[in-house]
């Protein structure tokens, strides 16, 4: 998995290890792929993988009505189109998935540092 998203120090993965970012990226999720079903998985080390899974689904749903319905997953997410473009190169719409699992956990945390500042 490419972590090009991520930040240095080994990515920004390991906050999944907190429940309440994981909650929260869960929502960010289910808000930016308009996608209720998604559920929480359990905290640890294995909920990244478990959030692509679910994630995967849905991706791969937008991507067979069209590049419109994918664009417009990839707006709502932030995900640059060249960034997108270089996850389909890399390993196709797993790796697509992934990036919109960081992308939302990055929003969450930039959400979060920034709280306390207003």
């Amino acid at each position: 998995m490419n972590e090009e998203l991520s930040t240095t120090g080994g990515g920004v993965r390991r906050w999944l290890d907190k429940a309440e970012v994981l909650a929260e990226t869960v929502a960010q999720l289910r808000k930016d792929l308009n996608a209720p079903e998604l559920t929480e998985p359990e905290v640890g080390e294995g909920a990244f993988e478990a959030l692509r899974a679910q994630v995967l689904p849905v991706v791969e749903a937008r991507h067979r009505q069209g590049q419109h319905a994918l664009g417009v997953v990839l707006y709502r997410v932030d995900l640059p189109e060249a960034h997108a473009k270089r996850s389909m190169a890399a390993g196709g719409l797993p790796e697509l998935a992934g990036q919109v699992v960081l992308r939302c956990l990055q929003k969450v945390l930039t959400r979060k540092r920034f709280a306390g500042l207003g």
